[in-house]
């Protein structure tokens, strides 16, 4: 198995920020068929080969995935375009640039 983990900035309200995420998780629903659900502020997500979650806080997104072992050959190419996808995200709602992904 395979972990990743980017966190980014934003300046949204943990409203805003919990509803970026929302839309977020709709959309690879829709296109990865991920099953989700929110806990409190955190939102779990999963699908064959893939789990995660993404934390909201006032000042930050919080982002893991783990990737099963028949995706770990593409990590690199999933994180690049996961990271892509928020920074996108965040960007269209003027939310603070990217922090560093660890």
């Amino acid at each position: 198995m395979s972990k990743i983990h980017i966190v980014r900035n934003h300046n949204l309200t943990l409203a805003e920020a919990r509803t970026e995420v929302e839309h977020i998780a709709q959309r690879v629903d829709s296109e990865f068929g991920a099953e989700y659900e929110w806990d409190g502020d955190t939102l779990r997500f999963s699908r064959s080969g893939v789990s995660g979650e993404i934390t909201v806080t006032e000042d930050t997104l919080d982002l893991q995935v783990t990737l099963g072992l028949l995706l770990t050959a593409v990590k690199g190419q999933i994180e690049q375009k996961i990271a892509e996808k928020v920074d996108e995200t965040l960007a269209a709602r003027g939310a603070a640039p990217p922090s560093e992904a660890s």
